[in-house]
């Protein structure tokens, strides 16, 4: 009895260590041995041996190759097609995810700011455009309870903007679509690189409407309005090349400026942010908002308000 006890764990003991033995040989064989052309030892690939050149030098004319192949050359290795020129593939491809390049960014290269100045200060009557100072000023600052924007402060980039969607009708006003179609591409970037150049009106914000202030700082979260210095700086100082400098506006332009995104005759604005934010807004909101941007100047008495 013990004996056929003995001998059956004897069975399973081989078992056990026996067939991963027999696995483990197996693989190794298969790997380095002469297993054949399996998925690990692939096939080697002779070329058939050169054909020897006839006699006198000449050579060796060449097969011809059975209907639908290709003819094999004096070596008589096959001869290899040239490979056909690639079709357009329908869909995307890098290029089209590349910032397109506007017409005002090239008017910005090598633009001279001096003869921007001239421009503006003299225009040119002939082609119908105006001398920019006459509602701009002679530094950029135009002249107090207007409605005019002030240009000194602003970035080159936003000022070339700007009067390229004048010229596109993207931006509204009748006088400055029609001076800025009269412009040329290199004039665009002479005027954006003079006023570019130009410091900004030193004004005192600070103070004004409280529910300003907190629109600046906080924005309001019920309406889905983000700070307005998120995007446009702090005390509207500005914030990058496309983001204007709010700070120092008259509040009249500021106003009209917010109303004209409210309606949607200003659409120029990056994917209607502008136009969806000024629809949030109340016009006591705007007129707040005007009030605490346009600020008072550096030194002058401010007033407070609630």
């Amino acid at each position: 009895m013990m004996a056929a006890q003995r001998r059956s764990m004897g069975v399973v003991l081989g078992l056990v260590i026996g067939l991963p033995v027999l696995t483990l040989l197996a693989t190794i064989y298969q790997m380095v041995g002469t297993g054949g052309d399996g998925l690990i030892r692939p096939t080697a690939v002779t070329a058939p041996p050169a054909a020897a050149p006839p006699a006198g030098g000449g050579q060796a004319p060449a097969a011809k190759a059975p209907a639908g192949q290709a003819a094999p050359t004096a070596s008589g290795a096959a001869a290899v097609a040239p490979p056909k020129p690639s079709e357009p593939v329908p869909g995307r491809s890098a290029q089209d995810f590349s910032t397109p390049k506007l017409a005002w960014e090239a008017s910005l290269r090598n633009a001279d700011p001096e003869r921007g100045r001239q421009l503006a200060g003299a225009g040119r009557p002939e082609a119908g455009v105006q001398a920019c100072v006459a509602c701009h000023g002679q530094q950029g600052v135009a002249a107090p309870g207007g409605n005019f924007p002030n240009l000194a402060g602003l970035r080159a980039d936003y000022i070339a903007k700007q009067l390229s969607d004048y010229r596109t009708g993207s931006r509204n006003h009748p006088l400055m679509a029609t001076i800025a179609k009269a412009l040329t591409e290199e004039e665009i970037g002479q005027l954006a690189r003079y006023y570019g150049s130009l410091p900004a009106p030193a004004v005192q914000l600070g103070s004004g409407p409280e529910a300003a202030r907190t629109l600046d700082v906080r924005g309001e979260n019920a309406r889905a309005l983000p700070a307005c210095a998120n995007c446009h700086g702090l005390q509207g100082s500005g914030e990058g090349a496309l983001l204007p400098r709010l700070a120092g506006q008259p509040k009249s332009y500021f106003i009209d400026q917010m109303n004209a995104f409210r309606s949607g005759q200003r659409h120029n604005d990056d994917v209607g942010v502008m136009r969806a934010f000024a629809q949030r807004l109340t016009p006591q909101d705007i007129e707040a908002l005007a009030t605490y941007y346009a600020g008072t100047p550096a030194g002058a008495p401010q007033a407070t308000g609630k």
